[in-house]
């Protein structure tokens, strides 16, 4: 859940970030510098987990956006089948092209390339004089003018949410919902055109690493293209809402996953996820042995370093342990009733569902089997 609170906010960033060609310096805003305070908010309830995402973020930049730093820390709180709490803290700093991201799991961090900063420099575009009609491209519509913190913003309506723009290009606040999932921030902070301390950029001290996840500039000109066709793909969809405006919420979720299936995005990430369950089903069953015959702490770590060495050979998760929380498993009588119940219920439903998922022919059909009254009704 947490992911898809984390994949809006992601979203919305690749819309907002307008950037241009000027010599060797990337201008991603049309004001010299800035410091915005966000409050982050989401939640909702898909497939019959309930979550309520809280946090804060942070956005500075300075030379017009050529360098960037974001950081971002929310706690989302899951309820339902499972009942867990979820800690995400993200740091990302851009100097031109260049990105560094934060893995402080690892405590290293990643370099690459800005994809969408590659493509426009490479091609000599100047998108800060276009931001207006890229949003347009992306089924955005201006709807009004608001003051957020005092600052006139434009009002975008767009894929059923709004965005409030300070410059036609700074968030100061965005309001979303797809698939039942809410995802919002509002600037309670903001100051513009003022000396920013070398401070606010800093990254932690940490080994900075460049890895097969990261991207050479060719790669990246190709992703910038691969966004232009996800935005390309987003606008059709506002195009269906604009067009039907008396269209309901069941509707409006059919006709999105209709149209996100049907992607090529869509087909790959189905099928991803189709050979993946059976896989997951098998690791569940694994854990749960291991953990019944668990008498003491170590043998309960055991348990969790085996899972995370299959989940790492099978291809999920990349190998992540059985629990995402920083907190290790506490392994006594009262703690073993719990986890060995809750386990065994999530393989009870996903043994109940999988023949659903092995005769699923594409995205539809594979929400249709975690929960069908989510499009039938019922």
């Amino acid at each position: 859940m947490a992911r898809t609170g984390n994949f809006l906010m992601f979203f919305f960033a690749l819309l907002l970030t307008a950037t241009m060609a000027q010599a060797d310096t990337v201008k991603r805003y049309s004001l010299e510098s800035g410091m915005v305070e966000y409050e982050v908010t989401g939640g909702g309830n898909v497939m019959g987990m309930v979550s309520e995402t809280k946090g804060h973020s942070t956005l500075y930049f300075k030379d017009y956006g050529d360098v960037t730093f974001e950081e971002q820390e929310t706690t989302t709180t899951m309820s339902g089948l499972v009942n867990k709490v979820d800690k995400a803290h993200t740091m990302k700093k851009i100097e031109s092209t260049t990105v560094y991201t934060v893995d402080f799991e690892r405590k290293i961090i990643n370099k690459g390339t800005d994809p969408i900063a590659a493509q426009y420099l490479a091609s000599g575009k100047n998108i800060s004089a276009d931001s207006e009609n890229q949003l347009q491209k992306m089924g955005g519509k201006k709807i009004g003018t608001e003051k957020v913190l005092g600052y006139p913003c434009e009002v975008w309506s767009i894929m059923g949410g709004k965005q409030w723009l300070y410059k036609g290009q700074v968030p100061l606040r965005v309001e979303a919902e797809i698939m039942g999932m809410k995802s919002g921030m509002v600037a309670v902070k903001a100051s513009f055109n003022k000396s920013i301390p070398q401070s606010k950029f800093k990254l932690p001290d940490y080994k900075i690493e460049v890895t097969q996840d990261y991207m050479s500039q060719g790669q990246a000109l190709q992703q910038g293209e691969e966004m232009n066709d996800f935005g390309a793909m987003m606008g059709d969809i506002q195009a269906q809402l604009n067009a039907n405006p008396d269209m309901g919420d069941a509707e409006q979720k059919a006709m999105m996953m209709q149209m996100i299936s049907n992607s090529d995005s869509g087909k790959s990430k189905f099928q991803q996820e189709k050979e993946q369950m059976p896989k997951m089903l098998e690791l569940m069953k694994e854990m749960e042995s291991c953990l019944s015959n668990a008498s003491s702490q170590a043998d309960a770590d055991r348990c969790d370093a085996k899972f995370t060495q299959l989940a790492g050979e099978m291809g999920l998760n990349d190998g992540a342990s059985m629990d995402d929380d920083d907190e290790p498993l506490v392994w006594n009588k009262n703690t073993k009733k719990q986890v060995l119940s809750e386990l065994r219920e999530e393989i009870k439903s996903l043994e109940q569902i999988m023949p659903c998922i092995e005769s699923a022919q594409n995205v539809m059909d594979m929400m249709k089997c975690n929960q069908g009254q989510m499009f039938d009704g019922e």
